[in-house]
């Protein structure tokens, strides 16, 4: 991906051929993403000042073509339209109504901000990987179901394996619906309510389990603001103090 600094201040885009769009680096309203139809945080994404029109960065100026370490054998080539059919992020398995990356041969589908989900994050030593399906139960919802079936990130606390729905991680943070007059409403709840539900008793009161769970939370953050079109998180996720860059 481009880095946060390295994109244009202003873009002519064919979505919106109306207006030029202005990056929008902070302040601003949580908002609807005009071409994948995902939600974003407020922050950075490219919008209209003569009309409301947004759209996160990386579906502003996405890169042409992308492969994926989950999908070796994939090429996913931007659309602004999905293939026809009723179509679905294989990595969150949210509908797909929007620009989206797409690959023809194996027929898969990604969000542009879930193509971008980090594969390896690492937090005070702690180690959280990118896979494409949970064989456990989620931390977060306690399941094992259907979101199974697509990505989730694996760690470990004291020798348990843990897992996290990237589907849960991306209605953790809040609930978001858009009211009558096309506003965004957030609802606020903690990050982590419910977190680790599944993991024994045992572990629950074991020593490591609160820094673990400070942890998760640190990392559920970071995951969130890339699901919601941050970049900013993603770089941090690669170059800060605990990032993949620092080892």
């Amino acid at each position: 991906m481009r880095l946060f600094e390295d994109l244009p201040p202003a873009i002519s885009h064919p979505a919106h051929t109306a207006h030029e769009l202005k990056l929008v680096t902070t302040g601003g309203a949580p908002f609807r993403c005009d071409g994948c139809m995902q939600l974003g945080d407020d922050g950075p994404r490219y919008s209209c000042e003569a009309c409301s029109f947004d759209l996160h960065t990386c579906c502003a100026v996405p890169t042409a073509t992308l492969q994926h370490a989950l999908f070796k054998k994939c090429t996913f080539t931007f659309h602004h339209e999905p293939p026809s059919g009723g179509r679905h992020c294989d990595a969150c398995g949210d509908d797909v109504v929007g620009f989206v990356y797409h690959c023809h041969k194996s027929g898969l589908d990604l969000h542009p901000s879930c193509a971008q989900l980090p594969e390896r994050h690492v937090q005070d030593g702690q180690v959280f990987e990118l896979r494409k399906e949970a064989s456990r139960p989620c931390r977060f919802c306690g399941k094992n179901g259907y979101r199974s079936e697509f990505w989730a990130y694996r760690s470990y606390c004291d020798g348990e394996v843990s897992y996290l729905h990237v589907a849960c991680l991306k209605g953790a943070p809040r609930t978001r619906k858009v009211s009558s007059g096309g506003q965004i409403v957030l609802a606020e709840a903690p990050i982590i309510d419910g977190v680790l539900l599944s993991l024994p008793a045992s572990t629950r009161r074991s020593r490591g389990f609160d820094r673990f769970r400070k942890i998760v939370g640190v990392v559920a953050s970071v995951i969130i603001a890339v699901i919601f079109g941050n970049p900013m998180a993603l770089i941090a996720t690669v170059a800060g103090p605990s990032g993949l860059l620092r080892g």
